[in-house]
């Protein structure tokens, strides 16, 4: 790649690590964009590598939407393989003639951990954002996006702490900060789009995000056997050194 001052850059947008849970076919993509549009390889593969770096699987991508897709049998990730991080999802693409490689970190895990949240919760907070209610304040059909991207942040302030999101058990303890931080970008964009007076109530659903944040205690299975370390409960706001768990 050029690094002239013209340069335009392709983005592998990978929103998290992949999680790759044993036993269970693994659905991966790597969607590449540029100029605000998806970037569409005419060929390539996929390669996924444990923590000594040996090949687990390897196969052709499947371009389905212009997005190089693949999926992991759950046969190449069976029983026998142990459980850890430090794994690693490799995509050589083909784009316009030239072979790119992008690469996204992974673990084998026990299972990944779901949001309990949905926008039903949104609803029951704020009547107003229902689009079906009979008063909705905005003409969008739906606010998964907003759902989506707030998980995201929580995902990226979890494994920023040291606490690795397959191995909490309670999810549920995410619910709260997970509505706040959706309500706070919700309106955060209102005030950009509708009215900007929306950034006061945006700014106080982020407090209350903050607030419900601190207070967040999960349980987690740190030796991934599918039992709870009992009812011992850790803050999500303390560091911890992240390790690999067989």
């Amino acid at each position: 790649m050029s690094s002239g001052s013209a340069t335009s850059f392709i983005s592998a947008r990978f929103t998290h690590a992949d999680y790759l849970v044993r036993g269970v076919d693994a659905a991966l993509s790597c969607p590449l964009w540029q100029s605000d549009a998806l970037v569409e390889p005419s060929t390539g593969t996929c390669t996924v590598y444990d923590a000594n770096g040996t090949s687990i699987d390897s196969d052709d991508v499947v371009v389905t939407g212009s997005i190089a897709t693949r999926t992991v049998p759950a046969a190449s990730l069976p029983s026998s393989l142990a459980f850890a991080e430090g794994w690693r999802v490799e995509w050589s693409l083909v784009v316009s003639g030239d072979t790119l490689v992008f690469r996204n970190e992974a673990a084998l895990v026990r299972s990944a951990l779901a949001p309990a949240a949905s926008d039903q919760d949104l609803y029951r907070r704020v009547s107003g954002l229902d689009p079906n209610g009979s008063k909705p304040i905005h003409s969008l059909t739906d606010l998964q996006v907003y759902m989506d991207e707030a998980w995201l942040i929580i995902l990226g302030k979890l494994t920023a702490k040291g606490r690795l999101p397959y191995l909490i058990v309670n999810s549920h303890a995410l619910r709260e900060p997970h509505i706040l931080l959706a309500l706070s970008l919700i309106f955060e964009d209102f005030a950009t789009r509708l009215n900007e007076k929306h950034i006061e109530t945006a700014q106080m659903y982020r407090a209350r995000f903050a607030e419900a944040w601190a207070d967040v205690r999960v349980v987690e299975d740190t030796d991934q056997d599918g039992d709870a370390d009992g009812s011992r409960r850790v803050s999500v706001s303390g560091s911890m050194w992240m390790t690999s768990r067989g």
